[in-house]
């Protein structure tokens, strides 16, 4: 977890104005809560117009001016922002009065591997930490409780967990937990009260099975949360049937730009008004429901760092249902993966990559799937039993089927996935082959 600092969130009137807000404007009419998106846009125009260096020679130089900006839709006129721009250019996203709004410079990797150092501001952190409240309330969590932050890191604590008095945050990794030792952690579950699971759903999947295996079933939460990796089928169904309860997705972004919870009736929920999510096509055109598209995403509070249109290459799929929950934010049909949780075909296309096929072996404990070159994929898996009876065909056929005759699928059984390495995120397909090849 990155350190928690109170003075980072020492806003009261923002904290109580944000607080009363966001707990109505979940259930706004439509078109309020598009009127609220619209007013806080707005707001981050002029300031993107009159105080940061980057935007005001784009505008300039494209010749924009601020009235030629009248609705949501005109935020097209935008070019869209990569990271690599943010990279080159990083500081002439200041504004200048940056200073004012008390920033904070946060490291992030992405999933490129390339550092990148952002800036976020008082006013986007009261966002982040009252929308992460209300989702975690969707399932009965109250400001204070204790929870479990739990990922594959590295970690150098001599007890072997870290507890954050602060945030009353209980931090392990699963990198050093197993059978021998499960008990143990068990028993911190049981001193610090811990009733919210959060992390990595790899990590979390992992853990209860540790648990299940131990037959130790009085330290269930009442609350999962998995964050920053694509969950992947296998790893929600043993979860939800072990837990008992439902497994709520979330995806945020460092860059502080665009929020999408999920809640316990399933739906994929926008936070409209933490920030304004597009879906685009190859094209740069809007995905239609049922369509995938990558997710572009405009902050609507950061005005020490503002960003337009950041192109963030992850991908969702669009939909234009209601959500049973009776929220009004809008809705995500489902989050698809990350840029390189995707594989080229034999055609070069980039296709994602689908867990499906492991359902047809059991036993199958983790996998992960590793283009290594253009017509070649290899496919690493863990068992847990390494005497399982193993069909290789019905998951080389499946995957020919969907990347193509010509490409090659060799099947390794190993002890661990060749990724993550310590710190890193753990997604079930990487391709080594990179966009533009």
């Amino acid at each position: 977890m990155i350190e928690f600092r109170f003075s980072d969130f020492l806003a009261p009137g923002e904290i109580l104005y944000w607080r009363r807000l966001l707990w109505k404007s979940q259930y706004f009419p439509v078109e309020e809560l598009k009127k609220l998106q619209w007013k806080l846009l707005s707001r981050m125009l002029d300031r993107c117009f009159n105080r940061v260096p980057y935007y005001q020679k784009l505008f300039r130089d494209r010749g924009l001016k601020r009235e030629n900006f009248q609705s949501i839709d005109d935020l097209s006129k935008i070019p869209l922002l990569s990271r690599d721009d943010l990279l080159q250019r990083r500081d002439e996203f200041k504004a200048n009065d940056f200073n004012r709004h008390r920033p904070r410079q946060i490291r992030t990797s992405g999933t490129t591997g390339a550092s990148l150092d952002i800036f976020w501001d008082i006013h986007s952190n009261v966002l982040e930490l009252l929308c992460q409240y209300r989702h975690f309330s969707w399932n009965a969590y109250r400001l204070g409780d204790p929870f479990l932050d739990i990922r594959s890191l590295f970690m150098d604590e001599p007890k072997g967990y870290r507890w954050n008095r602060k945030c009353r945050g209980l931090e392990i990794s699963t990198d050093i937990i197993d059978s021998t030792n499960i008990e143990k952690y068990a028993d911190l579950l049981r001193k610090y009260k811990i009733k919210l699971w959060r992390g990595y759903p790899e990590s979390i999947d992992k853990f209860c099975r540790l648990l299940d295996k131990a037959g130790i079933n009085d330290v269930k939460p009442r609350t999962i949360i998995s964050v920053s990796v694509t969950v992947l089928d296998y790893h929600r169904q043993f979860i939800e049937s072990w837990s008992g309860i439902p497994l709520c997705d979330n995806y945020g972004m460092d860059e502080h730009a665009a929020l999408i919870t999920q809640c316990p009736q399933g739906g994929y929920h926008i936070n409209s008004e933490y920030g304004i999510v597009e879906i685009l096509k190859q094209d740069n055109s809007p995905a239609r429901p049922g369509e995938e598209g990558r997710i572009v995403a405009t902050g609507l509070h950061n005005r020490a760092f503002p960003l337009l249109r950041y192109d963030t290459n992850d991908f969702a799929v669009v939909s234009d249902q209601t959500c049973s929950c009776g929220r009004t934010l809008p809705l995500i049909e489902r989050l698809t993966g990350r840029s390189n949780d995707f594989i080229m075909d034999s055609n070069g296309k980039w296709l994602s990559a689908p867990a499906w096929p492991m359902y047809m072996i059991s036993g199958i404990k983790k996998a992960q799937l590793i283009q290594e070159s253009r017509f070649l994929i290899n496919l690493f898996i863990v068992l847990m039993d390494p005497s399982t009876k193993r069909d290789d065909q019905i998951l080389i056929d499946a995957y020919k089927k969907r990347y193509g005759r010509s490409m090659k699928v060799r099947i390794f059984y190993v002890d661990e996935v060749p990724f993550p390495r310590h710190g890193q995120k753990y997604k079930f397909a990487y391709s080594k082959i990179k966009r533009g090849e």
